[in-house]
């Protein structure tokens, strides 16, 4: 099955409109219960409404409010792109869908994240050996992007962030997560570079056969983010056992249960114990994740 392409509009429009409801009083003016609960579910609407705007912004705030938290200079992270750009990056990946057929192998009872990672680095790997006048490369380190999209005629890179869904959703609000920090657009976008972002979302489906599964990548969806383009920013903080061993705050209370140990005798052999295993704590970073986009969509 070769892959279909799916292109969206340069640039991502996010409005909101209040949701209210002005119903007909009852007699002597008196409300129906039917209209009450109409109304009570009219005000949560609304209120989730506005917490959502509390937590949207657009892609230029989210990075002059990261540089800010990360006590970095104010640089613009984010730009325009130009309709040239667009139109030679998707006639290049149109014409590399068209020449691929990519599908694999793997275990049936694999992870949704590790099959996601191995459906991107296929895309990429099959994708490359077709792909006129661009190259994906991998963009070494932690953090955004994970991927380089380069122009081979002067080497100017593209900021490619690629996710593996088994279907666009425009009604779909689970995040995904794209930044929360910029040291490394800072590292390979030189100052003065305009650095576009591009958001590829590689389109599979996965059929099980026995103990393996048969997976077929069926489409690719181009996101060309503008600075006007929402995200959805939240301020996390995380702790650890170990942040929690060292902290200062009041002095921890370790409540016993009346079973403390499992008897040696009463235990099965080759039982399991919990690990001890803790996650490392990390300072409270800034993410940005994508939402849903309501343009128009061309279709193969």
């Amino acid at each position: 099955m070769k892959p279909c392409l799916a292109v969206d509009p340069i640039f991502w429009e996010q409005k909101f409109s209040d949701f209210s409801y002005s119903g007909v009083e009852g007699p002597l003016g008196l409300s129906s219960p039917e209209l009450i609960d109409r109304r009570a579910e009219a005000e949560r609407v609304a209120e989730t409404t506005n917490e959502k705007r509390k937590n949207m912004n657009d892609l230029r705030s989210y990075f002059a409010a990261l540089s800010k938290s990360e006590g970095k200079p104010v640089l613009n992270l984010v730009s325009r792109w130009k309709p040239a750009d667009v139109h030679s990056i998707t006639s290049a990946f149109q014409k590399a869908c068209d020449e691929s057929r990519i599908e694999f192998d793997v275990s049936s009872d694999i992870s949704a994240p590790a099959l996601g990672n191995r459906v991107a680095r296929a895309f990429a790997n099959r994708v490359n050996s077709s792909l006129p006048r661009y190259s994906v490369c991998e963009c070494p380190g932690n953090g955004y992007p994970d991927q380089l999209l380069r122009r081979r005629q002067d080497g100017r890179p593209f900021a490619l962030e690629l996710k593996a869904k088994t279907a666009f959703r425009p009604k779909d609000g689970n995040r995904q997560v794209l930044t929360s920090a910029s040291s490394k657009l800072r590292r390979y976008f030189p100052v003065g570079t305009p650095i576009c972002h591009l958001f590829a979302t590689i389109l599979y489906s996965k059929a099980r056969r026995a103990r393996r599964s048969r997976v077929a990548i069926t489409g690719l969806r181009l996101d060309f983010l503008a600075p006007s383009s929402p995200v959805e920013v939240r301020l996390e903080a995380s702790v650890s056992q170990r942040l929690l061993a060292r902290s200062k705050h009041a002095k921890p209370v370790l409540i016993p249960t009346r079973l403390r140990k499992i008897r040696r005798n009463r235990a099965k052999a080759g039982s399991t114990t919990a690990g001890r295993n803790s996650r490392g704590g990390r300072p409270a970073t800034l993410k940005a994740h994508t939402g849903p986009n309501h343009g128009r969509v061309l279709s193969q």
